[in-house]
């Protein structure tokens, strides 16, 4: 004697629609697991003195996440004596892994800290139920959140490693169920 089992027309999307907030739950966690790991961004802070360069003048302000660097204006200098393209790439100012030289000299600029730079855009939107699928999507918005995540490699072989903060984030939430 065999039993057979028909499903009702319907019940996988009537499923989906009942698990949607358990899985929204759940971004709720990488979300904040991402915030955790997230990087601080650096801000450039032009320090305004006799000696200011164009370049730095325009550098003021300007944030991106604490794993990358600073995309300025290359000094002329720099591009005919050290071989540097129109940008120099610098972790901080005066820093002299960019191999600029001119960029460098008198520099009384400093880069400020922001702990939360990344974090407070690190955000999980609602669900989205299609069919049986639900959908829920943790996105981090903003300058550089990408290469931040991953890497990147900048001209003349400079090198972010990548944070993963949103990969660490999905494992640190699925090793814990």
């Amino acid at each position: 004697m065999g039993a057979k089992f028909h499903v009702a027309p319907g019940l996988e999307q009537r499923l989906a629609v009942m698990i949607a907030p358990k899985v929204h739950e759940i971004a709720r966690r990488v979300e904040r697991e991402a915030k955790v790991f997230a990087p601080p961004t650096k801000r450039w802070v032009t320090v305004a003195d006799d000696k200011m360069r164009h370049t730095h003048i325009q550098m003021n302000g300007q944030e991106v996440p604490g794993n990358l660097r600073f995309e300025l204006n290359s000094m002329k200098w720099d591009r005919d004596h050290r071989g540097l393209g129109p940008k120099t790439y610098m972790l901080m100012p005066k820093d002299e892994s960019s191999r600029a030289v001119a960029n460098l000299k008198y520099c009384a600029c400093r880069a400020d800290t922001i702990p939360d730079g990344i974090s407070k855009n690190i955000r999980t939107l609602p669900p989205v139920v299609s069919g049986s699928t639900v959908t829920v999507s943790v996105v981090a918005q903003g300058p550089g959140v990408v290469p931040a995540e991953v890497g990147t490699i900048y001209p003349g072989n400079l090198e972010a490693k990548g944070v993963f903060y949103m990969a660490r984030a999905a494992a640190a939430v699925a090793a814990a169920r």
